[in-house]
C-alpha cells in the first residue's frame, strides 16, 4: 500500500516505543502507528483486504482499522498502549480516531494478565537465551506457559459455554530431542471447526516453538535494553489490572527503568526483580477490576459505527 494513501486516511498516529515511554535516549529512534479507514474501494475487492504496512525513516506501522482492533481486543500491548499515551505523543486524529480512543477502555479486561505477563515472559526468555543461561527446564516452563496462555485467549473465543481449559501434563523431549506437550482437554457441545482450529493454532505454537534458535549470544547492552522493557510490562500490567487505567508514561519509575537499561543492577538482581513482580502482577489478576473478558458485541458495534458512519451506510 502507498504511503500517500495510508496516511490521506489515517484517522489516529500516535508517538510509540521508548519516546512515549519516557525512556528514550540520544540514539533512540522516533516510532510511530497509525490506524487507517480505507475508502470501500479498496475494501470491496476479491482480492485479501490490506492489513499492515511498516515504513521506515520514519518509523512507522500503519494497521487497518479492522487488524488494529483485534489486536486492542487481545490486549497486544504494544497496540493497546496507543489508545492511552498522553496527548502530546498524538500526531493527528480525526473525528473517528477521537472515538476510537473516546472508547479505550472497552478493549481491558482481565486478559492484560497474560498479554503483558506474557510478551514480559517471551523477552526474559530472551535475555536468558543471550546470556546464555537457558537450562532444559527453562524451555520446558517457557513452553508450558505459552501453551496455557494462548489456550486461556483460545477459549475466550469458542462458542461454548462448558469448555474446561486444557491441562498440560507433561512437557518434555522426544526422541528427536523436540519438545513434545502431553495434554488433557475436554470439549462438550463445541463446534468441531472451532475444536479443529484450537488444536491446531496449539500445534502451529509448539512447531513453531521448535523451529527457534534457542541460544543465541546478543550485546549485554541489548540484553539490558530487553530488561528494562521485561519491567516496564510486568510494571504496566500490575497497574491496569489493579486500577483498569493504563499508564504509558512512566514518569514515577523512569530511573529505575533507565538504572536496569544502564547496567546498574547485576543479572541476578534482575532476574529477582522480575521473579517478585510477576507474583504481584499474578496477586493483581487475583483482585482485578477489570471484567474477566472484554464484551465482544459491544468491540464489535464500535466497529460497526465507525464504519457505517465513514462510509455513509444506514443502519437496519
Amino acid at each position: 500500500m502507498q504511503l500517500e494513501i495510508l496516511q490521506a486516511n489515517t484517522i489516529y498516529q500516535v508517538i510509540t516505543g521508548s519516546t512515549a515511554y519516557g525512556l528514550a535516549t540520544e540514539t533512540s529512534d522516533v516510532d510511530q502507528k497509525a490506524v487507517v479507514l480505507l475508502p470501500p474501494a479498496y475494501n470491496l475487492q476479491l482480492s485479501k483486504p490490506w492489513e499492515t504496512t511498516t515504513y521506515h525513516d520514519p518509523d512507522i506501522e500503519f494497521h487497518s482499522l479492522k487488524k488494529a482492533m483485534h489486536l486492542f481486543r487481545s490486549q497486544n500491548p504494544t497496540m493497546l498502549e496507543t489508545l492511552f499515551v498522553p496527548e502530546q505523543f498524538i500526531v493527528s486524529q480525526n473525528k473517528y480516531g477521537k472515538i476510537l480512543r473516546q472508547q479505550r477502555h472497552l478493549f481491558l479486561s482481565q486478559n492484560c494478565y497474560n498479554a503483558f505477563g506474557g510478551y514480559a515472559r517471551d523477552q526474559l526468555m530472551r535475555i536468558k537465551n543471550g546470556l546464555g543461561k537457558t537450562t532444559k527446564q527453562d524451555h520446558y516452563d517457557h513452553l508450558h506457559e505459552t501453551l496455557e496462555r494462548m489456550s486461556s485467549q483460545l477459549l475466550h473465543k469458542l462458542d461454548s459455554n462448558d469448555v474446561k481449559p486444557i491441562e498440560i501434563t507433561r512437557v518434555y523431549s522426544n526422541p528427536n530431542q523436540q519438545q513434545e506437550v502431553d495434554v488433557d482437554m475436554n470439549f462438550t457441545s463445541t463446534p468441531l471447526s472451532q475444536i479443529n482450529r484450537f488444536v491446531s493454532e496449539l500445534a502451529n505454537t509448539l512447531k513453531s516453538y521448535n523451529k527457534k534458535k534457542k541460544s543465541i549470544k546478543q550485546p549485554t547492552n541489548k540484553l539490558y535494553k530487553h530488561a528494562m522493557h521485561v519491567v516496564r510490562l510486568l510494571l504496566m500490567g500490575i497497574e491496569v489490572l489493579d486500577t483498569g487505567e493504563l499508564t504509558v508514561y512512566r514518569e514515577k519509575d523512569r530511573d529505575f527503568l533507565l538504572a536496569i537499561r544502564n547496567g546498574n543492577y547485576t543479572w541476578d538482581e534482575v532476574f529477582q526483580q522480575t521473579n517478585e513482580l510477576f507474583i504481584k502482577l499474578e496477586q493483581a489478576k487475583q483482585t482485578s477490576i477489570l471484567p474477566e473478558k472484554v464484551n465482544q458485541a459491544n468491540i464489535n458495534q464500535l466497529y460497526v459505527d465507525l464504519i457505517s458512519d465513514c462510509y455513509g451506510i444506514k443502519k437496519v
